[in-house]
């Protein structure tokens, strides 16, 4: 049955569209059939604004964590961030964690409004949402924000995080109806657990659950947390005020040296689909004390993959930063015309650093910054020099085929639609196809000028495409 795109895109984080061929056919000449030569799936690191998303300011934000949560909200550009009031001597305490705000409009420039909510030292002039009271003492650690939809007004807004309670670790929400006036829930969303990360949580409206990303440890030898390595888990639930315990399904793998945990999941949805789902995980290198950003992919977003081995964003080298390691915070999103970015928390120092009084002498007072990439740039399906490969037959379920190219001077994309056997429908050949070259992140596929699809609406077909020192991002059936 011919696979039915519909007018979903399709981002190439894997191989799941195109045909693998036959080195050897059986039957008749022994021979090659659709063999994909050339190609390959690739991860493409952002570049790192230099500006500084947020800094410390104000004395409610005299450490700014990396945990934090960026949104659009209906194109108004929303930011959570984790604050802390550093002790004498340089240190925080994670079960004081508040949460503090800021909005843009083009995700770059961010305003700090004064919100009357929270009472700090007497004034509630600051930016403050959460933490403090409102958390009923129990702290505010690695909160995520996220929007719910399909929920009552009253609660149109949720957050998580990690507190303490009774002298045990829990796992906590709140609601709220705009997203800056909160009230906790008063019993824990999960009790007993030890979530000391940033904990990810998302309404999958086509499923009617929410899923949520967590901390566990994997590995354990003899007790819980001593021997083991950090790892994350994976929940899900209709009723977001009960959670199951969570199930661990990404740890440490074989070819990572034993010394590696997997510190933070930095999950989010690519922007625009459905089905395909990305983490930003934070890596510890336990013998270096540091952290860096690795890409794992997933297409149901509980069997996870990770293609490269090598981080995509590494740590930097002295004086950058960063040289301390990196977080991803959560939320991939577009900001301004032909940028997503996606909020990263550079460290100048080492994760164990700040826990002895000599390191805290580098003065690290936390900010946030911007990874970008342009528009569906984190993966794509690349020939460096020439390639070529043809898709699964699939249903042609639009007028038009938009594609997001990106090509090297020289380069070029090129789409051949044939019948399922693999031969060329009359006027829509490689020779007649319309190259594409260069930067196009929307670009419509035409053959000879002709770019309409109509006469082959529901018709079996596959896609041959030949890429010339070109990136293939995404393809789309349009109505």
């Amino acid at each position: 049955m011919p696979l039915n795109l519909g007018n979903n895109k399709h981002v190439f984080l894997d191989w799941s569209l195109i045909e693998p061929g036959y080195g050897v056919a059986w039957g008749g000449e022994p021979t090659s059939w659709e063999m994909p030569y050339g190609v390959r799936i690739a991860a493409h690191p952002p570049t790192i604004d230099p500006t500084p998303l947020i800094v410390p300011e104000h004395p409610w934000e005299s450490f700014i964590n990396v945990y934090c949560t960026l949104l659009d909200d209906d194109g108004r550009l929303r930011l959570y961030y984790e604050t802390h009031v550093t002790k004498e001597d340089g240190a925080t305490d994670d079960l004081k964690a508040m949460l503090a705000y800021a909005e843009s409009t083009d995700g770059v420039r961010w305003h700090k409004p004064q919100l009357g909510l929270v009472n700090f030292r007497g004034s509630t002039a600051n930016n403050l949402v959460f933490g403090l009271d409102l958390a009923l003492g129990r702290g505010a650690h690695g909160v995520t924000v996220f929007k719910d939809p399909g929920a009552p007004p009253a609660e149109r807004y949720k957050l998580i995080h990690m507190g303490r309670e009774e002298g045990r670790y829990r796992v906590f929400g709140a609601v709220s109806p705009d997203g800056l006036r909160w009230q906790a829930l008063p019993e824990p969303l999960l009790d007993n657990y030890i979530s000391d990360t940033q904990t990810v949580v998302r309404f999958d409206e086509r499923r009617g659950r929410y899923i949520g990303y967590f901390r566990s440890w994997a590995h354990l030898a003899h007790a819980p947390g001593v021997h083991g390595r950090r790892a994350i888990a994976y929940a899900e639930t209709e009723d977001f005020r009960h959670w199951p315990t969570p199930e661990t399904i990404v740890v440490p793998q074989a070819s990572d040296t034993p010394d590696v945990d997997i510190y933070t999941n930095g999950y989010t949805l690519w922007p625009g689909t459905s089905d395909a789902h990305l983490m930003f995980p934070a890596y510890y290198v336990r013998a270096l004390d540091l952290l860096e950003i690795h890409l794992l992919t997933s297409r149901d977003g509980y069997r996870w993959e990770r293609p490269w081995r090598t981080p995509l964003i590494d740590a930097g080298e002295p004086g950058s930063g960063r040289e301390g390691g990196v977080y991803a915070g959560c939320g991939l999103i577009a900001t301004r015309p032909g940028e997503w970015s996606l909020p990263i928390g550079p460290k100048r120092w080492t994760h164990n650093q700040s826990h002895f009084a000599v390191g805290r002498k580098i003065p690290d007072a936390g900010l946030l910054r911007r990874a970008v990439w342009r528009p569906d740039g984190i993966t794509s399906l690349e020939a460096e020099h020439e390639g070529q490969c043809a898709t699964y037959v699939l249903q042609v379920s639009g007028t038009r085929l938009l594609v997001n190219a990106w090509t090297r001077f020289g380069g070029e994309v090129r789409c051949e639609v044939t019948d399922p056997a693999g031969m060329p429908i009359e006027g829509h050949s490689f020779a007649d196809c319309d190259p594409v070259s260069g930067d196009n992140p929307a670009q419509v596929v035409s053959w000879r000028g002709d770019a309409d699809l109509t006469p082959l609406i529901g018709t079996p077909v596959r896609l041959r495409l030949r890429l010339k020192r070109a990136r293939l991002h995404a393809l789309q059936f349009l109505t």
